[in-house]
């Protein structure tokens, strides 16, 4: 049985993953890692019915975490994306980039080989061409979403796919639905408007089918990689490096100007003129490094912390 203090950090655990559904680039998967909640996470959801009350000992609070931080930080996090996405945005780069050590550290001592090599530049390309996809398709994104049969099964996929990226680090569920289109109408206007009761019906009736979408898409995947890791521990290490490195440069491609537009997926992205955008911006710029560099020193504080925690386990 899991003590108070054990719970209560599995559930800040699970807060810090649920912001990686909110912010477009982040990858829910890479904070697990960061974390040291990874490998464990996908035991307990593959071996869930074999272990059931160990896996929901551990599963509960932590995704008791997730949901309070998705419906508590959807709409805040709306709001600073809308507000400046350059400083928000920088900030979760540098939280990224400031562990890519750690990721790099579970392949010590194993020999680097041509499919360690292979695993990361495929999976570093799979990303860039996910980037190139969505600026090729360039959609404002749908608002809402008509209730039909159709469109039901659509939402269950749409939260399948979604909640599989998030399992995958580097690879964002939140990024892949606005490539998509349907960022703004599930969470924005979903997600972040749960409280609102007046659309209670309808945000039920997207947010069910979605979540159970999102249910199988965890358990399929997770089992999936727990295999890979077991048996091919350094090439999926060394293409999680590729997910997670590509994963900050296709988050930079998610940074708009706020000047051109009020809704985050209607402002025109800055890499379309990005020195233009710096000169006009000169106190962004600095204040954005500056989110950086914070993000980096908090990722490097978690990565401390963790290995700490092991240390006395």
């Amino acid at each position: 049985m899991k003590t108070l203090k054990e719970m209560m950090i599995l559930i800040a655990k699970g807060f810090i993953i649920g912001i990686a559904f909110v912010i477009p680039g982040v990858s829910g998967g890479t904070l697990a890692i960061y974390l040291g909640v990874y490998k464990k996470l996908l035991h307990s959801i593959g071996n869930i019915f074999k272990e059931f009350k160990e896996s929901i000992l551990f599963l509960a609070p932590l995704f008791f975490g997730v949901a309070i931080s998705i419906v508590a930080l959807a709409k805040l996090f709306g709001i600073l994306l809308e507000w400046n996405s350059f400083i928000v945005i920088g900030f979760f780069i540098g939280l990224i980039l400031g562990g890519v050590k750690q990721i790099y550290v579970e392949t010590k001592g194993e020999k680097l080989n041509v499919a360690s090599i292979l695993s990361f530049v495929f999976s570093f390309a799979l990303i860039i061409v996910l980037i190139i996809f969505g600026k090729v398709r360039a959609t404002a994104g749908v608002e809402t979403i008509d209730i039909s049969f159709g469109n039901i099964i659509l939402v269950f996929f749409l939260g399948l796919i979604a909640s599989a990226t998030m399992i995958v680090p580097g690879i964002s569920g939140s990024a892949l639905l606005i490539v998509l289109g349907f960022y703004t109408a599930i969470v924005s206007n979903v997600v972040g408007n749960l409280l609102d009761f007046s659309n209670l019906a309808y945000n039920l009736e997207i947010l069910i089918p979605f979540l159970l979408g999102a249910a199988a898409g965890i358990i399929i995947v997770s089992r999936l990689i727990e295999y890979v890791l077991k048996h091919f521990k350094v090439q999926t290490y060394y293409a999680i490096l590729g997910f997670i490195i590509a994963s900050m440069i296709a988050m930079f491609y998610e940074i708009r100007d706020p000047a051109t537009g009020v809704d985050f997926t209607a402002q025109t992205p800055i890499y379309q003129d990005v020195f233009g955008y710096i000169g006009a911006n000169l106190w962004v710029f600095f204040v954005g490094i500056l989110a950086l560099i914070l993000g980096f020193f908090a990722s490097k504080q978690l990565s401390k912390i963790e290995s700490r925690e092991e240390e006395t386990e």
